[in-house]
């Protein structure tokens, strides 16, 4: 690892940035944003925005929400309290046409009978269009003789995005990443990846849902459209596995087929990253397990057709739909093929669909999901503007040596990543053979940690460790703006002699005493750190055996964003008479109060 950050120094000396780091630091960004180009957003919830509002946002400016007045003027609006470092605008590849072609009047293909009634058309349908590519609208009359029509919008569409990152995107100050969402899916199985690139060698076209409407597909055509290419690198990033029916992380293909070795290693080559976390829910962990920090964040349903179809859901299961036992399967999976499919490291985003990249803040949340909920006869700032189970999401944070596409997606590829929920605390996390026991004392804990160790997303060899048990330090520090810290933990998984996957949760580092939240007022309550450290070697390490391990910070409690809006709005639950439907939610038990902020580093592995 040394001989790594000597190399990052010497580039370093060569950087456009002043401010260059050899040891890293933290950069906090959002790679899932949607905004109008999204047919969901345009036509369920009113989004107006493009991508050069959401990028304007991300920056720190203003954002205008809906909904509008008569006169197109925006009755809210939102503006977050510090900028992003990064963001990729993500809209959906499946509607570019509909989308491009229906809000442009000079269009030839604006006067068919689709664009005429698309809106209503989608709004009713909606609930029942679990794939974008089931709509199958690239085959209707909009799209022109031949699909000449279609096929114009869908490459127009593509360069505005691509042209829009261009102009945003500032080396050393702010990265703007090209990428979309392919937004395939199975039997209402999510089974969506936002696809990012790394620079500006991308795809002529998005390779959409509607050319390849498998995962294996797409990672073939990127093959032949992207890496074939000079300069061309690219990631899938899978999300919302917590509603794929464990279909995301299978020890199958999607044609039902036993995973290949070729397919294994392909997935390893793209998913580097997994999002952990966004606006629908958390994806760690299994909420019925002994962990009892899992039961977490978690929306009430296992696939997209169970929100909107509960009748057609089923009781929840603790299989691959969580990252945990996503992990244990590609353990599983590398016993018998040779190859762990599923190594990818956490991040986080918001999957707003309003543009509001980073949109994050549990005490001023603007809602994801536009204005569905919102109701003309209550004031709009008085009134919960989303689905209770739902939330603002949480951020992708990236260790890289500068502020710049070439910098932050090699921490991409490396996994050097964690995902937060919402919160800026900072994170490290190392492993090693020879971790000094008193680092945490020492002024160059960073230096020697990489000197003497593997950071998180990285790999840790049998003969690294020469027999021995690996060691690990983690360090956390408080959001400047946030709740103290309660506690860090590790999170172990393995293989046992006979083949079964086996998880441990250990507390290294906690504060004694009870932390609270005065829901009155939603002021914290209690003892809480600044910052935590901690060096710790396992005890139950069985040398020989394949094993992972990432960090978790977990945050004092603070108050929901729900609790933030039924305070602002005066809710009396004494008095049920006078509170509406709308916010009858406030009056729940059941709707949590509080929330512990947290953050997951990526996994470290360690093979024999």
């Amino acid at each position: 690892m040394l001989t790594s950050l000597l190399l990052a120094a010497s580039l370093a000396a060569l950087s456009p940035c002043d401010d260059s780091d050899p040891l890293r630091r933290a950069y906090f960004g959002d790679t899932h944003i949607h905004t109008s180009w999204s047919l969901d957003a345009s036509t369920r919830m009113g989004t107006r925005t493009d991508p050069d509002d959401a990028y304007r946002f991300a920056r720190g400016g203003k954002l205008d929400l809906q909904p509008y007045d008569s006169a197109g003027k925006a009755l809210r609006s939102l503006q977050n309290r510090r900028a992003l470092d990064f963001a990729a605008v993500t809209d959906h590849a499946e509607s570019y046409r509909i989308v491009r072609i229906c809000d442009d009047e000079d269009n030839p293909g604006y006067n068919s009978w689709i664009c005429q009634n698309y809106g209503p058309l989608v709004g009713v349908l909606a609930p029942y269009i679990i794939n974008w590519a089931d709509l199958g609208l690239d085959n209707v009359d909009y799209c022109g003789p031949q699909g000449s029509y279609c096929d114009s919008a869908y490459r127009q569409v593509w360069q505005d995005t691509v042209a829009a990152a261009t102009r945003h995107n500032t080396t050393c100050e702010f990265t703007a990443f090209n990428g979309y969402e392919w937004s395939g899916g199975s039997g209402g199985s999510n089974l969506h990846r936002n696809v990012i690139f790394a620079g500006d060698n991308v795809v002529d076209t998005p390779v959409s849902a509607l050319e390849q409407s498998q995962v294996e597909g797409l990672w073939q055509a990127l093959d032949e459209q992207c890496l074939a290419e000079a300069g061309c690198s690219v990631i899938t990033i899978p999300h919302n596995m917590n509603l794929s029916d464990g279909k995301m992380f299978s020890s199958t293909m999607t044609d039902g087929q036993p995973i290949t070795e070729k397919v294994a290693r392909q997935r390893q080559r793209y998913e580097r990253l997994a999002e952990i976390m966004q606006q629908k829910g958390d994806s760690e962990c299994f909420p019925g397990s002994a962990d009892e920090l899992c039961n977490f964040e978690k929306v009430s349903y296992n696939n997209f057709r169970g929100k909107f179809l509960p009748f057609l859901d089923g009781p929840t299961v603790d299989d691959s739909r969580y990252m945990r036992e996503a992990l244990r399967e590609g353990l599983r999976i590398e016993s018998g093929l040779g190859v762990n499919p599923f190594t990818p490291g956490f991040i986080a985003s918001t999957d707003t669909h309003t543009g509001a990249a980073g949109g994050v803040q549990e005490d001023n949340y603007g809602g994801h999901h536009g204005d569905q909920l919102i109701v003309d006869s209550l004031p709009v700032d008085k009134q919960l503007v989303d689905n209770i189970d739902q939330g603002p999401g949480g951020l992708a944070v990236l260790y890289a040596e500068e502020n710049t596409r070439a910098s932050l997606f090699a921490a991409m590829q490396r996994r050097e990543a964690y995902g937060t929920s919402g919160t800026r605390i900072g994170l490290r996390f190392f492993a090693g053979a020879d971790l000094p026991a008193d680092i945490c004392g020492e002024n160059d804990l960073v230096a020697q940690a990489y000197e003497h160790g593997v950071p998180m997303g990285g790999e840790l060899d049998g003969e690294a460790l020469a027999g021995g048990a690996p060691q690990f330090v983690v360090t956390a520090q408080q959001d400047p703006l946030g709740t103290p810290l309660q506690r860090i933990q590790i999170v172990k998984g393995w293989l046992d002699a006979s083949g079964r996957s086996k998880e441990l949760v250990y507390d290294i580092a906690r504060v004694d005493g009870e932390a609270s939240v005065d829901l009155d007022s939603c002021q914290p309550k209690g003892k809480g750190a600044a910052a935590l450290c901690a060096h710790w070697q396992d005890p139950g390490f069985e040398s020989g055996k394949n094993a992972w391990y990432y960090a978790r910070v977990v945050e004092n409690p603070s108050c929901r964003w729900t609790t933030f809006q039924c305070l602002n709005a005066q809710v009396d639950c004494s008095n049920p008479g006078s509170v509406p439907e709308v916010l009858q939610p406030c009056c729940d038990a059941s709707v949590p109060s509080t929330i512990q902020e947290r953050a997951w580093s990526s996994p470290i592995w360690v093979s024999p």
